[in-house]
């Protein structure tokens, strides 16, 4: 992959598509695309919702909001992952809120109480429900996988998840990190007025690396460079950053790719993954309701090692607040004025350069999973 990029840099390109392409403005902005969006992307296809450290020991557990479901992922006693619909089987009431470590879930309602399983335990005045099996009514569950350190699930039921195949060739990288021993270090929200698509897309080319970052992380990188691979609906940018120069002095054998660069991947369809020297982001975008100009970004950043001293905090508050800044300070801004001009149909489609093969390939992979 070095020797890929000091060619792109020597002669002065970047991964090329065959030909410009095209996108609708309606993909934006049009309520019925949406809503096939939601019931085709964010409820039958396998979506990424973190590493395994996100629960990483017996009892830890997570609520997730996808597309306007609460969902409940846990680990039990066995070791084992498990997602749910976080809502009482009683009458409908969330389980449990935020995240942290727990032995059961008791509803705040009527404190019907669940393993970490999903299974019915205990009603209180069982005596009033003596015609309901417990074993017929725990959690419901949905499909979940964990491999290679990273936990999928189906929101919207369905198949098991083989997620080996779901990567489609991107498994060899996934295992070779070792993020099954990643920490969690720390999430937030971000809720934008923008289509969900904005977020992912912006991470998709470095063409505007030298002017909309010039003062922020423009200096670091090559601007309009970077090998393009895909695999299935997913996509690897790999952007050399300025100082990949110095390894021309070194032996090979002393190489390393990650430090000299931004690997960013694109977990179809709506995970951006920025793997970096010293932690990884993962930006996960979700429609907010009905609306073809709202979303939600969920941002988790993962560490190789425990954030356990000061000095290490300090560290990694520099790095994520730089990547922050950039994202939600330079790229959102202009995402909601971009998702703005979209609504004033001030042009019908928008234009891909050859240089900006991610985001005609991620649209392509969209048309292809909505039979558009």
């Amino acid at each position: 992959m070095i020797h890929r990029l000091f060619r792109h840099i020597d002669a002065g390109t970047t991964s090329y598509t065959d030909e410009t392409g095209a996108n609708p403005v309606s993909s934006y902005t049009c309520a019925d695309r949406l809503d096939r969006e939601r019931r085709t992307l964010f409820r039958d296809t396998p979506l990424l919702v973190g590493f395994s450290g996100r629960v990483a020991k017996a009892g830890d557990y997570v609520v997730e909001e996808i597309d306007g479901r609460s969902i409940l992922i846990t680990r039990d006693r066995e070791g084992a992952v498990h997602a749910f619909h976080n809502v009482c089987s009683h009458r409908a009431a969330p389980v449990a809120q935020g995240s942290g470590n727990a032995r059961r879930f008791v509803c705040p309602y009527h404190a019907w109480t669940y393993g970490l399983d999903g299974t019915l335990q205990s009603i209180p005045d069982g005596r009033s429900f003596d015609g309901v099996c417990k074993s017929a009514h725990g959690l419901s569950e949905i499909p979940s996988a964990e491999k290679h350190g990273l936990i999928f699930i189906r929101p919207g039921g369905g198949d098991p998840i083989d997620v080996d195949r779901h990567l489609a060739g991107l498994e060899r990288d996934m295992a070779a990190y070792g993020f099954d021993r990643f920490h969690h270090y720390r999430s937030l929200t971000i809720e934008r007025q923008m289509n969900w698509k904005l977020c992912p897309e912006t991470f998709m080319e470095g063409y505007h690396l030298q002017y909309l970052h010039r003062e922020s992380v423009g200096p670091i990188f090559f601007s309009n460079l970077m090998a393009f691979d895909s695999f299935g609906p997913h996509t690897r940018l790999t952007l050399p950053r300025r100082r990949i120069m110095e390894l021309r002095d070194r032996p090979e054998e002393d190489w390393r790719l990650i430090p000299e660069t931004a690997i960013i991947y694109n977990f179809f369809p709506n995970v951006t993954m920025v793997v970096q020297a010293g932690h990884v982001e993962m930006w996960r975008s979700y429609p907010s309701g009905d609306a073809t100009d709202r979303c939600k970004v969920q941002v988790s950043v993962f560490t190789p090692e425990a954030v356990e001293t000061e000095k290490a905090r300090k560290y990694y508050e520099k790095n994520i607040d730089l990547a922050i800044r950039t994202v939600d300070g330079e790229d959102f801004p202009l995402s909601e004025a971009i998702q703005s001009g979209h609504a004033a149909r001030a042009h019908e489609t928008l234009i891909y350069g050859r240089n900006e093969p991610a985001l005609t390939h991620f649209h392509a992979s969209l048309n292809g999973a909505l039979g558009a």
